[in-house]
Order: structure tokens, then sequence, then C-alpha cells
């Protein structure tokens, strides 16, 4: 498998493909598009609900602060609702993007000094909703933790209770106006450099890991498959061969735009190790899906046009040509069929938020998904075509 691999790698080196498929053209078009359209995406609109069932003067200045903000004005509503479930339906049918809920007793708990809970709801589908309820429930944390102190503190100093209360509101520790610091809107605008760079790394997964897998066609063509086959080698070598040269390009592919993407704009995708576990899934799904063709189709030249085909159409309906949320909502649910989809969301949400592994879990669980029914089909079409 090594010697098939070196043969491979050698090939595709040596004719410049991987060179230019792998690091040229992808790195020059994301280059490409960051400067002519680059810059912070264009402000989003999110709706965040509310859910408020204490009915006293905390949420209530949270409501307030909420609406007063100028960084929110045009781009976040709050929208109330009667109860928890509610919330979750509503964030379940994307009618909201993010819910804020105070439970009954939250003013007076936090009053007592015995701090509360707010529970807040996220969705992956709009990060922009997610990252304003976080802001929001991060102040609230402030100023939660800094009436506890001054109530304990007050407590412990002797001050009997029913003054507490007094005390601490006349001098002035009640804790911190509910203020929301900076642009809370920061951490989801994501640069347009990242959206095309992305999109430029996905696309192009395609085109590399399938010039490996069109090559086996190519050898079954000039015979050298039968000549290589007809020696003391499994079935499955040289598939496995070329696989490895072709997995190992486009990560390196993939890598090279993200770096250059990084270096030239100086743009973050997220989490360094949280992409690379994106990419690296992406990648084995685009090479399942050209393995899949390879098996499919009988020439090579059939292998171009179907693999190139299929590359647009993924790349356009998946958010790697036009970002997501500039889709039609239906073109925005058929993404989710597609391994750019997942991609694309994945990535989005890792440069909008700064979140971790954990947070696109869910995506990279898909891409795997994708990956191995789309090689275990391969997999049947490669024996019945005799390439196995």
């Amino acid at each position: 498998m090594l010697t098939v691999s070196a043969l491979e790698l050698r090939t595709r080196l040596r004719d410049g493909t991987a060179i230019v498929i792998a690091l040229v053209v992808p790195v020059t078009l994301a280059t490409l598009f960051g400067l002519a359209l680059g810059g912070d995406d264009p402000p989003l609109r999110a709706t965040v609900g509310f859910v408020d069932l204490d009915g006293g003067e905390f949420p209530a200045s949270v409501r307030r602060e909420v609406t007063a903000a100028e960084e929110l004005k045009g781009s976040v509503t709050l929208r109330d609702l009667a109860s928890g479930g509610e919330a979750r339906r509503a964030l379940d049918a994307d009618e909201i993007g993010a819910a804020i809920i105070f439970p009954a007793g939250f003013t007076r708990s936090v009053g007592a000094g015995e701090g509360g809970d707010v529970t807040v709801l996220t969705s992956p589908r709009s990060p922009l909703a997610g990252v304003v309820a976080g802001a929001v429930v991060d102040r609230i944390s402030a100023v939660v933790d800094a009436r506890t102190l001054a109530v304990r503190a007050a407590l412990l100093a002797g001050v009997p209770g029913e003054r507490v209360k007094e005390l601490v509101e006349r001098n002035g520790a009640a804790g911190p106006a509910l203020r929301l610091t900076g642009d809370p809107l920061a951490g989801g605008k994501v640069d347009l450099a990242v959206y095309y760079g992305s999109g430029m790394a996905a696309l192009f997964a395609f085109f590399v890991v399938g010039a490996s897998f069109r090559s086996l066609l190519t050898e079954r063509k000039l015979g050298t498959l039968d000549r290589m086959r007809a020696g003391p080698l499994a079935a499955w070598v040289p598939v496995a061969g070329k696989a490895v040269v072709g997995f190992a390009l486009a990560m390196v592919s993939v890598c090279a735009t993200w770096v250059s993407g990084t270096l030239i704009f100086g743009s973050s995708w997220g989490d360094p190790l949280a992409v690379l576990a994106v990419l690296t899934a992406h990648v084995l799904a685009a090479a399942a899906i050209t393995m899949l063709v390879a098996a499919r189709v009988k020439t090579d030249a059939q292998a171009d046009g179907v693999i190139m085909v299929i590359s647009f159409v993924m790349a356009f309906l998946g958010g790697s040509l036009v970002p997501l949320h500039s889709l039609p909502g239906v073109l925005q649910a058929v993404a989710l069929l597609t391994p750019n989809g997942w991609t694309a969301t994945a990535l989005a949400e890792l440069a909008g938020s700064g979140a971790g592994v954990a947070a696109v879990m869910g995506p990279i669980g898909v891409l795997l998904a994708i990956a191995l029914a789309a090689g275990g089909l391969a997999v049947l079409g490669l024996r019945k075509g005799m390439l196995l």
C-alpha cells in the first residue's frame, strides 16, 4: 500500500495537479473573495425569547437594558413567552434563536443574598441570538454575585437580618447596575473572509480527493490495475493506497486555505482543535462521496464531469459560495442535506461564538455518518465494478 501511495503521490506532484488543485487555486480564490467581499458580516436579525416567571424588578431591569441598548437596536427583538415549555417549542420551530427564562422568586432570592439561576436556551442555527443571550446572562451573573457577596458579608459582620437589605442598598453594595459592556453582537459577527475561505476549502476538498479515485479508472483503462492485481497484492491495496494520498492532499489543501486566510486577513476561524476536527470530518465525507462516484461511473471522463457537478451543487447549496444566512429559508433547510452545509454551519458557529469541540459535535457526527454511508456504498460498488 505504501508503494502504491508513493507512486500516486509522485505522479500527482510530477504533473503539477496536486499543487495547483490542492494549494494554488483554493488559496488564490479564497484570497480574492476575501479581498473583494471581506469585512464584518452584514448585521443579522435575531429574536430572543423572554420568559418572566418572577414578575419582579430584576427581570424588568434586564428588559429595559436590552431594549435600550444602542448596539442591539434593529438587530435583536425580545419576544415575551409565557413559559419555559413555550420557549422550547418556539426554539425548536425556529421562531426564536435563543431564550432567557427567569424562575419564580428570582428577585426575592437575589435580594436575600441567596443568588438565583437563570435558564438560557440557545440554538446552533442562530448563533447571534445565542451570543446576545449569553452576554445578558453574563452581566446578570455579575450583578447577582455582587449582591450575594454583599449580603453575606453584612451577615458575617453581625448585621441583623431585617436590616441587611436596607444596609446593603443604602451603601451602594446592592451590586452594579446591569449594563451590557462592549458590543454584545461582536461574537455573532463572522468576517466574510472566513465564510469564503472555509467555502473554498470545502469545495476543493472534493476535487483533490476526486483526482485520486479518478485515477483508479485511468489505471483500469490502461490495464495497470489488472497487472497490479495479478501480483501478490490484496484487492483493496490499490484503492487504499490512492485513498491515503487523496485524503492527505485534501487535508493539506484545507489546512493551507485555513492558515493562509488567518495570516492574510488576521481573522480567526475559531478554536484550532475544533476547526481541525470539522475539516477532517468534511474531508472524510468528501472522500467517501467521490469514491462512490468512481464506483458508479464507467470512465475517468465521466468521473470528472460527475464530480465537478456534485462539487459545485453541494458548494452552492451548502453555503460554500454564498453564506447560508443569505439563502432563502427553503435552501437553508436543503443545505443540511450536504456535507458543505454542516461544515459551513459548524465553522460559522466556531468563528462566531469562540466555542470548542463540544459545540460542533453534532455537525461532526453528521459528517462522519455521511462518510460511513457513502463509503459503504462505494465499497459495494467497487466490488461490483471489479476494482476490488
